[in-house]
C-alpha cells in the first residue's frame, strides 16, 4: 500500500475536511478527494460521509485510524532517525551551520518556488533564507539579523575612507540572481522605489561576487557577518550600503508536519545556537 494515502487519511481524517487537510498537505483538493477513493478501494469501505457543510468518519474510518496513526508516526520517526536532515541555506550563512552534525546541507535555490516546492514535497526537510511564507503547511521561526554591506578592492582607485551614495550609483555593480518576492535583494530590502544601478555583472554566488570584486573596481554586496569573515583573505574593504535598507532577516522554514519530530526539533534548535554565535 502507498504510505501516501495513509498520510492523506490521516489529515482528513483529523481535520474533518477535505478543504482543511489539502491546505496542511499543500495539495489540491481533488489531489486529496482521488486519494480518499483509492484508499476505499484498497480497504473495501467507505471511510468519510457527508455531514452538514462537512464530512464525517465511518466506523471503517475510525477503526482504520486506530490501526494506522501509531505505525505510521513510528516510521516517519525512523525513516527521518536514518538519514540526515536535507537543510537548504543562504550562502552566506554555510559558514556558520557547516559543522553541524546529521544534516546535509544544500545552497538555496534561485527560485523561490523551487525552494517551497522542496519543502513541501519533502525533498529537504528545512531552509534558511531571507524569504517569507504565507503558506499554512510552512512554519517559520526568525533566526537572525544582519545587515547588508558593500565590498570594495582595499586599493580601489576612487573609493577609499567612505562610500558615499554618488559613488554607490557612480560604480559599476556585481549583483546576485537570487531574487526574492521577484524582487533582487536590494530592492527586496527597501520600503522606497531605489534608481537602478550600473550592473556588469550577474552571479549566483556571493563568494563568486567576493572574488571578483577582490580583482576588479566593482562593487559587491554581501551579509556583514558573512563579509567579515572573507574580506580580510579577500584584501576587500567593507562599507555600509549608502542607502535607507531594512535588516536582512533569516528565517528557519519547515513543513508543519515536523513541528513535534524529535529528530527535527534537536536540528532545529542546533541550528539557532550556531546561528546566535555569529
Amino acid at each position: 500500500m502507498d504510505l501516501n494515502l495513509l498520510t492523506t487519511f490521516l489529515a482528513v481524517y483529523k481535520q474533518r475536511s477535505i478543504t482543511a487537510a489539502s491546505e496542511q498537505l499543500n495539495l489540491t483538493q481533488p489531489a486529496v478527494s482521488a486519494a480518499i477513493k483509492r484508499l476505499e478501494k484498497v480497504v473495501g469501505n467507505t471511510l468519510f460521509v457527508r455531514e452538514g457543510r462537512g464530512i464525517s468518519p465511518t466506523g471503517a474510518a475510525v477503526s482504520l485510524a486506530n490501526k494506522v496513526e501509531d505505525p505510521l508516526h513510528i516510521i516517519q520517526s525512523v525513516e527521518q532517525q536514518i538519514n540526515n536532515l536535507n537543510v537548504y541555506c543562504a550562502e552566506s550563512l554555510m559558514p556558520f551551520v557547516c559543522h553541524i552534525k546529521g544534516i546535509n546541507i544544500i545552497e538555496a535555490p534561485l527560485s523561490e518556488e523551487e525552494l517551497f516546492n522542496a519543502l513541501i514535497s519533502q525533498k529537504v526537510d528545512i531552509a534558511i533564507d531571507v524569504t517569507s511564507s504565507k503558506k499554512h503547511s510552512v512554519v517559520e521561526e526568525l533566526l537572525f539579523e544582519d545587515e547588508a554591506v558593500c565590498l570594495v578592492r582595499a586599493d580601489h582607485p576612487r573609493i577609499t575612507n567612505t562610500l558615499t551614495q554618488q559613488n554607490y550609483f557612480e560604480e559599476q555593480h556585481i549583483a546576485l540572481k537570487i531574487k526574492r518576492a521577484d524582487m533582487n535583494i536590494v530592492d527586496f530590502l527597501s520600503d522606497t522605489d531605489i534608481k537602478p544601478r550600473k550592473l556588469t555583472i550577474e552571479t549566483s554566488s556571493i563568494s563568486s561576487m567576493l572574488m571578483l570584486a577582490s580583482s576588479t573596481d566593482y562593487i559587491a554586496s554581501s551579509t556583514r557577518a558573512f563579509a567579515e569573515k572573507l574580506a580580510p583573505q579577500l584584501g576587500l574593504k567593507i562599507f555600509s550600503v549608502p542607502l535607507s535598507l531594512r535588516p536582512i532577516q533569516f528565517r528557519m522554514l519547515y513543513h508543519r508536519r515536523y513541528l513535534n519530530d524529535e529528530q527535527h526539533i534537536k536540528i532545529r534548535e542546533a541550528i539557532k545556537q550556531a546561528v546566535s554565535q555569529h
